[in-house]
């Protein structure tokens, strides 16, 4: 019977601490995700003359064809019934006719630095292909490889810069729009997992 006795409190007592370490392990996950919250709170609310959070481009993803005619359009404008979205943006930031003057000459600057940046990648990318689809010599191939990607980080410089002199035009009300969405198109991925299970 004492054994019995010492059996059943070392099982309660092994109980109690596993019911311990549960309640323990929970509230340091609710801290974890507390402090979490916190932080991204903390970064997203906007300092007098803070940075915003630019998005670098992803260089894996970078489609030459597709960019190089989006460069090429955006000077294009639309038909009347039709919105351009340089007016969308302008609205939307509520740009004053002077800052959507400088935005235009940045947008003509940038254009005009990236367009040679993506036909040259453009060529580079359709001699790669030729060089895979024939098994060229692997040297080449590195060359057009490492070519291609300093054209990359060329282009990914030329974006940074134009952010950066965009951002230098804004004041600081527009910078915190701005800063809205670029954290909506860092979130717009995730959206379609939160839709079927109703949490917006």
């Amino acid at each position: 019977m004492a054994v019995s006795g010492w059996v059943k409190a070392q099982n309660a007592r092994t109980s109690r601490i596993r019911a311990a370490m549960k309640k323990t392990g929970i509230a340091f996950a609710l801290l974890a995700v507390m402090v979490a919250s916190c932080e991204g709170a903390h970064a997203q609310k906007p300092a007098a003359k803070s940075m915003p959070v630019t998005i670098a481009p992803d260089l894996t993803k970078l489609n030459i064809e597709k960019m190089l005619q989006q460069v090429q359009t955006t000077g294009v404008l639309p038909s009347a019934e039709e919105t351009s979205p340089l007016q969308v943006v302008a609205e939307f930031l509520q740009l004053q006719p002077g800052q959507l003057a400088e935005l235009q000459q940045l947008l003509q600057a940038r254009q005009a630095a990236l367009v040679p940046l993506f036909q040259t990648a453009q060529t580079l990318t359709q001699q790669l292909a030729v060089l895979l689809n024939s098994g060229g010599n692997p040297a080449q191939v590195g060359v057009l490889v490492i070519q291609i990607h300093g054209l990359q980080q060329q282009i990914a410089q030329v974006q940074q810069a134009f952010l950066t002199q965009f951002v230098g035009i804004l004041d600081a009300e527009q910078l915190q729009k701005l800063q809205a969405v670029q954290i909506a198109a860092q979130l717009q991925p995730i959206l379609p997992a939160f839709q079927p299970i109703f949490l917006f």
